[in-house]
């Protein structure tokens, strides 16, 4: 059965008014609804922050950037998306570049994939969400994971 990010999507891996003070803590702190839903382990968390200073995931998104950190399959125990807009902006590293290129991130959109496999198409299908301007204003506004839950999958399936 092939799994799509409408699959994914769980209200209790949707944060709002994440407290993070830099990126590595943005993608600790989205990490632990997945540790806790038992979808990672905290290695999970570490071994993305490690990718994240060699393969930089920031993108200059309209109108707010986002960071999409992810990392190999050995401490993901099952596949799951875990989104975390941030209080305030912090600072990821530009992807496709040396890590010089700043961006103030808004939303974490982080990647568990169990099987590396799919993790390209994984993705792929978050960048449908990502390149829609008028869904990814409106999920750094909205004040609930309810919200936020509801409004993602109303517009991925309309």
């Amino acid at each position: 059965m092939q799994t799509t990010l409408l699959d994914l999507l769980r209200v209790d891996h949707m944060l709002v008014d994440v407290p993070a003070t830099d990126a590595f803590s943005a993608i600790r702190l989205v990490n632990a609804a997945l540790v806790q839903s038992g979808h990672t382990l905290e290695a999970f968390g570490e071994d993305a922050c490690a990718r994240e200073t060699t393969f930089p995931t920031g993108l200059p998104t309209q109108p707010v950037a986002v960071a999409i950190p992810h990392a190999d399959p050995p401490h993901v125990l099952a596949t799951a998306v875990a989104i975390g807009v941030l209080r305030s902006p912090v600072q990821f590293s530009q992807m496709g570049t040396d890590g010089s290129v700043h961006l103030d991130v808004h939303a974490v959109f982080l990647l568990a994939v169990k099987d590396q496999a799919k993790q390209v198409e994984m993705i792929q299908q978050l960048m449908k969400v990502i390149q829609n301007q008028s869904l990814l204003g409106a999920i750094t506004r909205l004040d609930s994971p309810g919200e936020m839950h509801e409004l993602i999958r109303k517009t991925l399936t309309s």
